[in-house]
């Protein structure tokens, strides 16, 4: 399965917003996280965690610091056309939970957390008890 029709819809910001300005939009939005743009391509990747670690536990002032200064930048990207496991894969190999999914200009138009890779899992699992709790009797050919 490809992520095209599988991503969820992505929360972008800009480097030179405020801290405060991102942290509401997540509150708003109900996302742990942002995808930092420039003219639509993805630049860099800050979680609500960060903000937490390099913002407020620092002791620094959300309401002038820039989102830029905190962003983890060159985020690993997944193309719209590759497979869910490929994607799964390169969570594992570079221990990331969240990677956004570009176009093929490269822009971003989504995201894939590993969230939501547990809730497709399930799903998936939840369709073979299915299956199973459904079998044909034990004359049936399999």
């Amino acid at each position: 399965m490809s992520l095209d029709g599988f991503r969820v819809p992505v929360i972008t910001a800009a480097a030179d917003d405020t801290v405060e300005s991102a942290a509401r939009m997540m509150r708003e939005r109900g996302v742990g996280c942002l995808i930092v743009t420039r003219e639509g391509h993805p630049v860099g990747i800050v979680t609500d965690r960060d903000l937490v670690i390099r913002v407020l536990a620092e002791g620094r002032d959300g309401t002038s610091a820039r989102l830029g200064d905190f962003v983890t930048y060159d985020p690993f990207t997944a193309s719209v056309h590759d497979s869910i496991e490929s994607v799964a894969e390169r969570m594992r190999r570079h221990g990331v939970r969240r990677i956004p999914v570009v176009d093929d200009d490269g822009k971003a138009v989504g995201i894939v957390t590993a969230d939501d890779l547990l809730t497709l899992l399930g799903r998936e699992i939840a369709a073979v008890c299915e299956g199973i709790e459904n079998r044909s009797d034990s004359t049936d050919s399999r």
